[in-house]
């Protein structure tokens, strides 16, 4: 009795955990396809590849933010569907998620803003820059709180991802533009290096959580 109660328990991360990949792998395609379909059937002008990208990275912060709040505001839900404990875990470490997807959205808004300003955009530039400004000026407020609300290990984290996110950066961005100086390879549009940052940006986030044993499903 004993062995199947454990192996039982066993297997209930790893199902949580499945569970969670097909949820959010739904939910990417959903928010993928919607955004793609706005922008590719004309409703509010054309756009080329480069500002279609920036929009839906833009869009999966927003999603990504929605969906950590909801698990974090209401603990029921988000024991079934994040990667933590219980319910207490979700609690305890409320204040430091919210202020996190406070921030992931606004950044996320604030993509989306500066990638449809612009010349060849839907909205002024100066009006682009100052919206688009601002909400990624919260973001970071909201960001710093986060930090500020963290344990040890949430600090550690961050940290870490900063230090990935530097050295992917430099990499990636400072190689493609070494490559383009060289004429080995095609010129980066602006919005391009921006949204650049916000993927390895994420892209960091989830080496530096890998690293401390967080991903591991639970």
């Amino acid at each position: 009795m004993m062995t199947e109660t454990n192996q039982a328990n066993a297997k209930s991360p790893t199902r949580k955990a499945l569970i969670a990949m097909a949820i959010g792998a739904v939910v990417g395609f959903v928010t993928m396809f919607a955004v793609s379909s706005f922008l590719s059937d004309g409703w509010i002008g054309e756009f080329d590849k480069s500002t279609k990208a920036a929009v839906l990275v833009g869009a999966f912060y927003v999603v990504m933010g929605l969906g950590v709040a909801l698990g974090a505001l209401k603990p029921k839900v988000g024991a079934r569907i994040l990667n933590v404990e219980d319910e207490e875990e979700l609690m305890e470490q409320r204040g430091m998620l919210l202020h996190s997807c406070y921030a992931a959205s606004l950044w996320g808004v604030g993509l989306v803003v500066a990638a449809l300003g612009g010349e060849n955009g839907v909205i002024p530039a100066a009006t682009a820059l100052i919206i688009a400004g601002i909400l990624i000026a919260l973001g970071s407020y909201f960001a710093w709180q986060s930090y500020r609300a963290s344990d040890e290990l949430m600090a550690a984290v961050n940290s870490d991802a900063m230090t990935i996110g530097y050295c992917l950066t430099f990499a990636v961005v400072g190689g493609w533009a070494l490559l383009e100086h060289l004429g080995l390879a095609a010129g980066q549009d602006p919005i391009d290096v921006i949204t650049m940052f916000y993927i390895l940006s994420m892209v960091a986030t989830f080496v530096a959580t890998g690293r401390r044993g967080l991903l591991k499903p639970r």
